[in-house]
Order: structure tokens, then sequence, then C-alpha cells
């Protein structure tokens, strides 16, 4: 229903979405300049709607639910943040890094640093999409990166290709 009170298609949309609760994360990926099917892969890793293994084996997938690289129960958090591949940590030593998605979006995404929120999203989604692609190489190609700073120059690849765009 509307402020009025009074049922509209608009109203019902609202509720079907999102339950009437608006998304800041949503907010912030709608509104960073990025190809769009990078903004539908974010919508996926935010909404934990992303073909991971765990959720995978939750449908029926008869495959291992396992990481490729290191062997550990493949779950978003654990793709982007988790994994030997994603350790950032010991690249950027005194940075604080996130270890979870909600850690991510409860202290970086929240506005209140010196870098705006779409900068912070693009160079996450620079690293994420690096990660993502370089995991589905392993999974289904059986190619692993000579390196994990290959992940980081693939990175680095993709901020100079959408750079453009932001």
């Amino acid at each position: 229903m509307e402020r009025k009170g009074i049922f509209s298609t608009k109203s019902l949309y609202k509720f079907i979405t999102n339950r009437g609760v608006v998304s800041r994360v949503a907010g912030i990926i709608w509104k960073c300049r990025m190809p769009l099917k990078i903004k539908f892969f974010l919508w996926q890793v935010f909404n934990n709607k992303l073909q991971v293994a765990q959720s995978l084996l939750k449908r029926g997938w008869k495959g291992d639910g396992h990481c490729c690289f290191c062997g550990e129960l493949e779950t978003v958090d654990h793709i982007f943040f988790q994994c030997h591949l994603a350790r950032l940590k010991e690249i950027f030593p005194g940075i604080s890094i996130p270890k979870s998605l909600m850690d991510f979006s409860e202290t970086w995404l929240q506005g209140k640093g010196p870098l705006s929120l779409c900068l912070i999203m693009f160079i996450f989604t620079c690293f994420s999409w690096a990660l993502w692609t370089s995991r589905n190489k392993m999974a289904i190609v059986k190619k692993f990166p000579k390196a994990p700073t290959n992940i980081i120059y693939v990175a680095l690849s993709f901020m100079q290709k959408w750079s453009i765009l932001a």
C-alpha cells in the first residue's frame, strides 16, 4: 500500500521485490557505473544467489561442495574473503580487510570513510570479478593461476578497462 493507504501496482511490485525494505547495497550497485552484467553479478553476490558449490548442493547438484583451489567448503564468503587466492591481508598489511560479505557491508559500505561508496564498490567489484572468473577457470577448465598475484593483475586490468565508465 502507498502512504495514503491505497493499493497500487507499484506498491505491490515494491513489496514483492524487496518485501518493503529498500536495500542500501542494491542502491549502491545500481548507481555505480560499470557493465550491466557485472551489476547483475554483484546483485547475485549480495543476495546470496551466486552459483557456488554449497548453493548448488542445496538444489540437488551431485558435484563436490569444496573449493577447487584449497579444498574448503565453497561459499560466497570463502571465494571472496577466505580462500588463499582472496587473502589480501598479506599484500596490504595494516589495512583492515573484511572477513566476510557481511563484514564488508557493515564496515566499508557505511559511507564514513575517505572514499566514495561507488569507488569502494568499484574496487571490490574488480577484485571479486577477477576471483570469480579465475575460480570458474579452475572449476570448469581446470586451469589454475600460476601465482595468487595473477588475480591482482586481472583485477587491475578490469580497473583499467572499466575506469572509462566511472
